[in-house]
């Protein structure tokens, strides 16, 4: 009796287990995360040769080149968003190389369009993903990690939440129509515990959006102050831009 009870507990577990990792994309990532770890070198990356380094091992396509599918269901290709989407260029990847580290210890999987593409990609699928970022915009956040370490501070409390969106998946998050998201030259990041006093604060926040404004952006680009939050926005536009909502 004891056996069969023991049986059925463990078959239960393992099917909560299975309807998770189905069902929780979160959790399935990490999951994903440490497998990646576990039987990979992933390195922390601090240098732009590292990430040239990461970047160089994919294929490389132009935007005519992704599956007439995909450009259809990411919205890509709808007039509303060609002025935008015209130039984008993609690197080709697996869903494995979603947990590379590119910059820091943050991954690859924080740069990609979490649409249902990639939601629907398991680890070790043969299914292509792509990663529409424009690398500029990751050699302004590590000058920002740079001009943080210069000046004592944690490097490593940045922790990017979005980069490149499809129009589709912009939408659904309630993006600005005409979002640097699309164009893959924007990055969103989560502020912490910059100035390493034990707790993450309006303060550490202050201290990143003047970096960016006097050093690290300036006129070349946006940020996006978004008060109230530890959210922190930063773009490669080619022209100052500066705003308050999200």
């Amino acid at each position: 009796m004891k056996k069969a009870l023991f049986l059925i507990f463990s078959f239960l577990v393992l099917i909560t287990g299975i309807l998770v990792l189905i069902f929780h994309s979160n959790t399935r990532d990490s999951v994903e995360a440490f497998c990646y770890d576990l039987f990979n070198k992933n390195e922390y990356i601090d240098t732009k040769e590292g990430m040239q380094g990461v970047l160089s091992t994919f294929k490389k396509i132009r935007l005519k080149d992704l599956p007439k599918d995909y450009l259809v269901s990411s919205k890509m290709s709808h007039s509303t968003y060609t002025s935008l989407t015209k130039n984008s260029s993609f690197y080709v990847i697996k869903k494995r190389d979603c947990y590379k580290k590119i910059l820091g210890n943050n991954r690859i999987k924080s740069l990609i369009s979490q649409d249902k593409r990639y939601a629907n990609t398991w680890y070790f699928s043969d299914e292509t993903l792509y990663l529409g970022i424009d690398e500029r915009v990751l050699y302004k956040a590590l000058e920002l990690q740079d001009a943080l370490s210069e000046k004592q501070f944690d490097r490593d409390a940045l922790k990017i939440t979005s980069g490149h969106r499809t129009p589709q998946r912009n939408k659904a998050v309630g993006g600005a129509s005409k979002s640097r998201h699309i164009k893959g030259e924007a990055l969103d990041m989560w502020i912490g515990d910059i100035n390493k006093d034990g707790v993450y604060s309006k303060e550490d926040k202050q201290i990143v959006l003047e970096l960016c404004d006097k050093k690290i952006i300036g006129n070349e680009g946006g940020i996006g102050l978004y008060p109230g939050t530890q959210v922190v926005h930063i773009d490669v536009r080619g022209r100052r831009a500066r705003w308050n909502s999200f």
